[in-house]
């Protein structure tokens, strides 16, 4: 007896030692994680990032954190941190290597002349390639060029009135450096556009200026307005409503030199994010992602898709990783959105409230590594998530997904089933590999589970030819046995039908 009860634990420890070892250890988060489904509705999902640690003043090696504007990593991980503390209380900048250890704080700078230097409510700030540092220093309507010891070698000014005029106030607001040299900037209330200055600091243009954003009403205000000037003439315009763009909110660049934008917000919550080519023309589109959703238009959304009317979208940020996948800050939501180069949602983490993971007031974001860091003005601080292991294998399965890689891809696809069987995109990366391999009836079937019907239309055309190809000796030979039997029929069919008659008549008599 005792000898069967010793067998029947050891049975039942092996049992949950297997069912352990099998499932995929998921780390706890504060915050519910989800993606969507085809017809936008949220489906639960593992977190594809963990929150790391809150870094307030003291682990960094400062005295406080007052309101921190903008936060950036260098090619050397070094991170720079803008906040409005310093000297008067108008800005401050701080820099700390990739552990978050003080390297120097400039409570002010030295001017070109030699002179001190005072920041006044820094915005932006970005490093280029060579390591100088650029600070958009809003209320001194100044673009900075500095070295890393804090001294301004140029200044980006306020371009001539021919581009600024009386309706402008040249508030530079954040920046990114092309990998020409060109410097990129937006202005707070400039409609406009991005304003590009070259290497020199001249300006040379506006670039890709957000298209306006126009509702029903306002499309059927635009019709009757036609009406009554074909009555009034163009004064009756004054009467009428001006549409202008909304203004962007925040930038970043990616190795390639496209420029990724957001706003802070649509009234249909479209067209919120761009990526920009050289000629400003936006390049994401909801035709190229791989999880296309019911309609075109939803696909074009970003953030929450089942918007609550009070928890529009309020996006701030928006950052680009090595690897392409973009991030924008929602601090309406407190939630970051990572997407792929196609646009297809990833992840999304984070939420509002106060524990680790959780956000109060986000202001800025950027990547360190696999890690997010994210400023929070109420939390007086820099909140670290870092990849789950969920994460890490979604993000290596999409990259070399994306570099058409897609046999290397299909082990990292499975594995993130196993963490995740509601994920879209990776049924679609499965399917890819089936496709690729001429396995059309399996790849149907992994497009069918991801509502991927270009995909799947596109494999059913190639199965029905593979089909028809693979039976056509079959098909042959059944054709050549129904052309002879209809030539037998033809020269000896009256024969044959006169030798069953006779044999008929014949049996009857």
């Amino acid at each position: 007896m005792k000898r069967k009860l010793k067998s029947l634990i050891l049975l039942v420890v092996l049992v949950v030692m297997v069912v352990t070892m099998a499932a995929p250890a998921l780390a706890y988060v504060p915050y519910n994680t989800y993606n969507y489904n085809f017809y936008g509705e949220t489906v639960g999902s593992p977190s594809g990032y963990v929150p790391e640690k809150v870094y307030l003043a003291q682990d960094l090696g400062i005295a406080s954190i007052h309101n921190p504007n903008d936060i950036y990593v260098s090619d050397k991980d070094e991170v720079y941190m803008l906040d409005l503390g310093g000297e008067n209380g108008r800005g401050r900048l701080c820099i700390f290597d990739k552990n978050f250890k003080l390297i120097k704080e400039f409570v002010s700078l030295t001017d070109i002349d030699g002179s001190k230097y005072t920041l006044n409510n820094p915005s932006g700030i970005t490093v280029d390639k060579d390591g100088y540092i650029y600070i958009c220093d809003t209320d001194n309507a100044a673009v900075l060029k500095l070295t890393k010891d804090g001294k301004i070698v140029m200044k980006y000014e306020q371009p001539g009135e021919d581009v600024f005029d009386d309706s402008y106030t040249y508030q530079p607001y954040k920046i990114v450096i092309g990998i020409n040299g060109a410097a990129y900037v937006i202005s707070k209330g400039c409609l406009d556009g991005i304003l590009e200055f070259d290497v020199d600091g001249e300006f040379v243009r506006f670039f890709g200026a957000p298209r306006v954003q126009l509702s029903v009403a306002d499309y059927i205000e635009i019709y009757w307005r036609r009406i009554y000037r074909s009555f009034g003439g163009a004064g009756v315009d004054s009467v009428f409503s001006t549409y202008v763009p909304t203004e962007f909110e925040n930038l970043d660049i990616d190795d390639g030199g496209f420029i990724f934008t957001n706003v802070i917000a649509t009234e249909d919550s479209t067209d919120e994010v761009s990526k920009l080519n050289f000629t400003g023309a936006n390049t994401l589109s909801p035709t190229t992602k791989s999880t296309k959703k019911v309609s075109s238009s939803l696909s074009s959304n970003y953030g929450d898709l089942e918007i609550i009317p009070e928890f529009d979208n309020n996006f701030v940020d928006i950052v680009v990783d090595d690897d392409g996948f973009f991030s924008v800050l929602d601090t309406a939501l407190s939630k970051i959105f990572e997407y792929d180069a196609e646009g297809n949602l990833i992840f999304e983490y984070g939420g509002a409230g106060q524990q680790v993971g959780t956000l109060s007031s986000a202001s800025a974001m950027a990547k360190l590594g696999t890690k997010t860091l994210v400023t929070d003005r109420t939390l007086c601080g820099i909140v670290v998530y870092d990849l789950s292991d969920y994460g890490r294998t979604l993000h290596e399965a999409v990259v070399y997904y994306n570099k058409g890689l897609y046999s290397q891809a299909e082990p990292m696809w499975r594995d993130v089933l196993r963490y995740n069987s509601n994920s879209d995109i990776a049924h679609v990366g499965i399917g890819k590999v089936y496709y690729m391999n001429a396995m059309y009836s399996e790849a149907m079937n992994e497009f069918k589970l991801a509502n991927d019907r270009e995909n799947y239309s596109r494999a059913y055309e190639l199965y029905r030819k593979q089909y028809i190809k693979d039976r056509f000796t079959l098909f042959m030979i059944i054709i050549v046995i129904l052309i002879a039997l209809i030539i037998v029929w033809r020269f000896f069919g009256e024969k044959i039908k006169q030798a069953v008659k006779s044999k008929k008549e014949g049996g009857n008599a």
